[in-house]
């Protein structure tokens, strides 16, 4: 590992301490190739990642290097051009002993987006803020002059503090593992539908996709069952983009009943919001919005025009007090 990026190189031992022994109440949540711990390490909160023996040794096969994907981790995290992101979590260290491969994250969360999603304690203020943060990240690593993608993009990669802030974790950046995309292209509700039947090469359109579909997950309080289930039949209206595409009309609004009850919601936000959503998840990639367009229709949704006023007008406050 580059001795510059300042990372600590953990045993499994602490790990098991941090963690008591991978206590299940210790246990945040499952990711798509592993489970995620709260820890706490010296005094400090963290979060664990461990990675599934079985899917590291799928993911490691076809290469000689079977600590391949905890460095291609590790490169994401430490890239100088995403270091210090908001909403990105800052990577404490790792371990790629036999016994157990993982990473630790600076974070003391409260859950993952995907088990608080349907729960009434996420207000609609706080649910667009954590798509609107989602989508400035997204825009921020596609503007980059590397041509880089994401995947793992899903509300179980999300993890909320306790103020309901996003923290996002475990997402990978795609470069030299191809092994890694073809994996991801499997029993996933995330995973653009043209891609996994065309085939071809991983692309920023496949990542709106994945976007669009926490985005429908946020607004209707629904999480898609896909992956979540063993079951050789699934209902398809468990599948929320298949589900939306169903209940859509022109000029309607998708967002929960409950979340339409909230204070800073109006009717004008969950019919833009609904529809930008259903772009997103487009069939045809060529018919899908690029994120720069999609953060900015996001940024003329009235409830953020409506804080950022807000801000504007307590700065004003403030300076005028001084």
């Amino acid at each position: 590992m580059d001795p510059t990026t300042n990372l600590v190189e953990f045993s499994s031992q602490n790990l098991e301490a941090c963690t008591n022994n991978f206590s299940q109440s210790n246990l945040i949540g499952l990711t798509k190739f592993g489970r995620l711990y709260r820890g706490i390490l010296e005094g400090q909160h963290v979060v664990v990642k461990i990675w599934d023996g079985e899917r590291m040794e799928q993911l490691s096969s076809k290469y000689d290097d079977e600590n391949l994907i905890i460095k291609e981790e590790v490169k994401f995290w430490t890239n100088p051009t995403l270091r210090g992101y908001p909403n990105l979590v800052k990577l404490i260290g790792y371990t790629w002993e036999r016994d157990a491969k993982g990473l630790v994250y600076d974070l003391n969360p409260l859950d993952t987006l995907d088990n608080v999603i349907m729960k009434d304690n996420l207000n609609w203020l706080q649910r667009i803020n954590v798509i609107h943060e989602l989508a400035k990240l997204l825009k921020f690593i596609h503007d980059q002059e590397k041509q880089n993608m994401v995947l793992n993009i899903s509300a179980s990669h999300i993890l909320l503090d306790k103020d309901y802030k996003p923290n996002f974790i475990d997402l990978v950046l795609l470069s030299e593992v191809t092994m890694l995309r073809e994996q991801l292209t499997m029993s996933t509700s995330y995973i653009n539908p043209y891609f996994s039947l065309r085939g071809g090469e991983w692309d920023r359109s496949c990542e709106v996709f994945s976007f669009g579909i926490v985005l429908l997950e946020l607004i209707t309080k629904r999480v898609s069952v896909i992956g979540k289930r063993e079951h050789a039949s699934i209902n398809l209206d468990g599948v929320v983009h298949i589900w939306a595409k169903k209940e859509y009309k022109p000029n309607c609004s998708l967002v929960h009943e409950t979340l339409q009850e909230d204070w800073c919601y109006c009717a004008e936000d969950g019919v833009s919001i609904t529809l930008l959503a259903l772009q997103c998840i487009e069939f045809f990639p060529a018919n899908r919005p690029t994120m720069r367009d999609v953060l900015h229709r996001l940024d003329n949704l009235l409830v953020l025009q409506r804080m950022a006023d807000a801000r504007a007008t307590k700065r004003e406050k403030q300076l005028i007090s001084s």
